[in-house]
């Protein structure tokens, strides 16, 4: 079974250019899974009683298209596309409502753990078997990572999780490590480029008052890095990130667009 849902461009999810964010896509991606799960009565909310909750361990992204315009309504449609005793993967295609154009697919992959031991529990028997569609919307699962230059590396942002970082699972929220890596960068590099495709493993959780540290690292691709995240208490990798860039498209002045002013 496919299930979609239907989101509109927002002053709350777009950049500077009235495009849509990175954030705002996967919060897109996010919500339906959870709207997904709420339909199978296992949502975060629904398992939290008995001591369980979701997290996620990786995300990939591929954004072949330029970002999608304010106000646009993008459509997620996702499936379950592989299951395993201790992961669930969804796969997921973007697509423009009014335009129809896929601008973005991706998969994400998902885990049970017990919220009172932080450890990893069985999930297989939670979803029955015809869920699973498996197709792949990006390509196979568990990509193999780049190598990267560890003489490379620079120092970059540093952060301690606030309570506004939080999510319902009590840590930082995945979504915030994604602009520790990008501001880490430089204006001068993000200037007049975008992201293409990204990578995300996420390896330990961080929480209210941990003390983190971004490096980037080249690597064995042209406009091509890697961004560690670091527990500054034992030096544990929490999260790393694979970020791939482009010349970013010449693309059509907002205020010229006869979409904006005829929704």
């Amino acid at each position: 079974m496919k299930y979609s849902s239907l989101y509109p461009i927002t002053a709350s999810n777009i950049d500077r250019e009235y495009r849509l964010s990175v954030d705002g896509l996967l919060t897109f991606h996010e919500n339906t899974v959870a709207r997904y799960m709420t339909l199978l009565g296992l949502a975060a909310f629904d398992l939290q009683k008995t001591d369980l909750t979701w997290v996620i361990s990786e995300i990939n992204l591929l954004l072949p298209e330029p970002p999608s315009i304010w106000s646009e309504d993008i459509r997620i449609t996702l499936w379950i596309s592989e299951m395993s005793s201790l992961r669930v993967w969804f796969d997921f295609i973007a697509e423009e409502v009014h335009t129809g154009k896929a601008v973005a697919k991706g998969n994400s992959c998902w885990s049970l753990i017990s919220m009172s031991e932080r450890k990893l529990l069985p999930c297989s028997g939670l979803i029955p078997e015809d869920r699973v569609i498996p197709e792949f919307a990006a390509g196979p699962h568990r990509k193999r990572p780049l190598p990267f230059e560890e003489d490379g590396r620079r120092e970059g942002i540093l952060h301690k999780v606030n309570r506004l970082d939080l999510d319902f699972n009590g840590h930082m929220n995945n979504r915030r490590y994604i602009p520790m890596v990008v501001l880490s960068l430089g204006e001068d590099y993000l200037s007049g480029r975008r992201p293409d495709s990204l990578n995300i493993r996420f390896l330990r959780e961080a929480r209210l008052g941990d003390s983190l540290s971004t490096y980037i690292f080249p690597t064995s691709e042209e406009d091509s890095f890697v961004g560690k995240i670091l527990s500054d208490e034992g030096g544990e990798e929490v999260c790393r990130i694979t970020l791939h860039w482009r010349e970013r498209e010449e693309t059509e002045d907002i205020a010229s667009t006869n979409y904006v002013r005829n929704p």
